[in-house]
């Protein structure tokens, strides 16, 4: 077909579907500019009203597979449901990368190298208001937010139900009309991510006549394990993609939860690479850029022309880089993968584990934790097809400890450090680049801080060297000039492996410095133990922090008289310096909430 004819056709395409869902819903679609331009993939469609029920209008954007108009060929097609937020699907010159999911893209490369049969995607991608703003957050009413099941049941079912009405009664057939589709259940699939991705599980599992792929990403855990707990009659005939990122902002309720939905479903007749794929995204968390990461092999296992050859079956610590040993610097989650030719991974969800010495590592199976217990060597083995997989561990000694010694002079939290006779630990440089992407130099950003002790308080100073104040009170201490200092004053044992669970096991005092004649509070200062003290004030060449924490509150968290506490810190910069700056953050120690920490980091034994 020359681009004449091209464009003529393309031209036919878009009047039919502004003609049909004009009769459809009663109102003409704002058709965009790229619908007249040759070749073009995107059919954007003006809002659609969902006749009740769910919320309210949908907006529906098309994107038809490279050389549709040069074919007579029929297409599956995946509906992908919009996350709560709003992510934009696709990587169009109306959104930028850092704005999408990018599912035309994983696409576009899969068919691209063969891999995948050419589909049809279909975003039902975001509500509207009567004013034509977008509305994202309406997407967590127009899915279940009512309450959990257990107080909600009805509602929250009667809200998907309505979800799956309006795509399978009104968007379907819309586009089953139009195009040239694959009509049957099993060449018609529906995705989503996080909340979404909950929906999408429930439209596959309860109307399988209509949907028989499904790809779940991130899905929360308390909707998608009652749906299966409560399943009664004959399993599904469909296909389902699950994933979870290792670093997810709540590892119970997304990686926890989908390894034990797939573990179950396995149980229940599914068979793994071949209706059922679980993977878990190494060191991957709850953002739009982690989805897209494991977006590609979600896909591939849907739409592949052909079943992988294996070519590897390795164990892994899901926080690092697949196929290395396993260094223990901290607790951490071991996954059984199988791997695939042409990159492909999957977690092996019915796995289990055993360690050879117990006394270095203990093992808890139910979560796949590692945790270590004294530095040395070891092993951990599995099988997988009879097989036994074994993979070494080593654990590293903890942190070394530092001394904290007793007040030689009294403390007074005013902000004028002369008292301090010496402030011992320097921060001068980036526990990680990525933290500190915008820092220049120590003369930028740096501090030295150390911590005393008398009778009644527990102290920490700070003194900050900033060349630039950026500081206002309405704002959190991480989103501006502040500091942050994590103590944990539990028994050893806890303390090794704390990870900040904030003003539960962790205390955390943060705050931003405050100008002349200015007084500040510490963030979520109501939550701080009784007769805490701190104070953030500006200086001349940065700002000064004091802070005294009462005696009692280590006793009571010890369980007896303190001896030791763990002890982080982190100044953030705000320096205004270019467009979309999120910010440099001085940690001390590596945060204790990533994978970079040290067991025992930051430890100061008293004196």
């Amino acid at each position: 077909m020359n681009n004449s004819n091209s464009v003529r056709f393309a031209v036919m395409i878009c009047m039919s579907m502004v003609l049909l869902a004009c009769s459809v819903f009663g109102a003409e679609p704002t058709a965009s500019t790229d619908l007249t331009a040759v070749n073009s993939r995107y059919i954007y469609m003006s809002p659609i009203d969902d006749g009740g029920k769910s919320s309210g209008r949908d907006t529906v954007t098309i994107c038809l597979p490279a050389g549709y108009d040069s074919t007579d060929r029929r297409y599956p097609v995946i509906y992908i449901l919009a996350t709560v937020r709003g992510d934009n699907p696709f990587l169009n010159r109306q959104n930028d990368m850092r704005a999408t999911i990018g599912y035309d893209l994983a696409h576009d490369h899969l068919v691209h190298d063969g891999l995948i049969e050419p589909a049809i995607l279909v975003a039902v991608d975001k509500s509207m208001a009567d004013s034509s703003t977008w509305i994202p957050v309406e997407r967590a009413m127009k899915y279940f937010r009512s309450g959990k099941i257990d107080g909600s049941q009805v509602e929250v079912i009667r809200k998907m139900d309505g979800c799956y009405e309006f795509i399978a009664r009104t968007v379907k057939p819309l586009i089953d009309r139009t195009y040239r589709t694959r009509p049957e259940p099993a060449s018609t699939g529906v995705a989503g991510f996080s909340g979404s991705a909950t929906v999408s599980l429930w439209m596959v599992w309860q109307h399988p006549e209509t949907f028989g792929m499904g790809l779940c990403q991130s899905t929360p855990g308390w909707l998608s394990t009652w749906l299966i707990d409560n399943h009664t009659g004959p399993v599904p005939a469909v296909r389902l993609w699950m994933d979870a990122g290792s670093q997810e902002i709540e590892r119970e309720r997304y990686w926890k939860s989908s390894h034990a939905m797939c573990r179950k479903l396995v149980g229940m007749g599914f068979r793994q690479n071949e209706n059922l794929a679980f993977y878990t995204g190494h060191n991957q968390g709850h953002e739009r850029f982690d989805c897209n990461r494991r977006l590609r092999s979600a896909l591939y296992f849907l739409l592949r022309t052909k079943t992988p050859t294996l070519t590897g079956v390795e164990i892994n610590d899901m926080d690092s880089e697949e196929g290395s040993a396993i260094t223990l610097t901290r607790p951490a989650h071991v996954v059984l993968e199988t791997v695939y030719d042409n990159w492909f991974r999957l977690t092996d969800c019915t796995a289990e584990f055993t360690v050879a010495n117990q006394k270095i590592v203990s093992l808890d199976n139910t979560t796949n934790e590692l945790r270590p217990k004294t530095a040395g060597k070891t092993t951990i083995t599995s099988s997988f097809e009879g097989k036994k997989i074994s993979q070494q561990i080593e654990v590293i000694p903890p942190t070394a400890q530092q001394a904290c010694y007793a007040a030689k002079k009294t403390i007074v939290i005013d902000g004028d450090l002369s008292e301090w006779l010496k402030l011992s630990v320097l921060v001068d440089k980036p526990q990680n680049t990525n933290d500190a992407l915008g820092w220049k130099g120590s003369d930028d950003l740096s501090y030295r801080f150390t911590c005393t002790y008398d009778d009644k308080f527990f102290y920490v100073a700070i003194q900050t060297t900033d060349q630039y104040l950026n500081s206002v009170p309405e704002k959190d201490p991480w989103l501006q000039d502040g500091i942050e200092v994590r103590i944990d004053a539990r028994l050893e044992a806890e303390r090794l492996f704390g990870q900040g669970k904030e003003f539960q096991d962790i205390l955390l005092v943060a705050m931003s410095p405050a100008r002349a004649g200015e007084t500040r509070a510490p963030y979520s200062a109501a939550k701080l133990p009784e007769g805490t003290k701190a104070v953030c004030i500006a200086t001349a060449t940065g700002h000064n922090t004091e802070i005294a924490i009462p005696i009692s509150y280590l006793n009571e968290k010890a369980g007896k008289q303190w001896n030791a506490v763990r002890l982080n810190v982190v100044v953030n910069d705000f320096d205004d310096d270019y467009k979309d700056f999120t910010g440099d953050k001085l940690w001390w120690q590596a945060d204790w909430r990533t994978p970079g920490s040290t067991w025992g980091s930051g430890t100061f034994v008293k004196k």
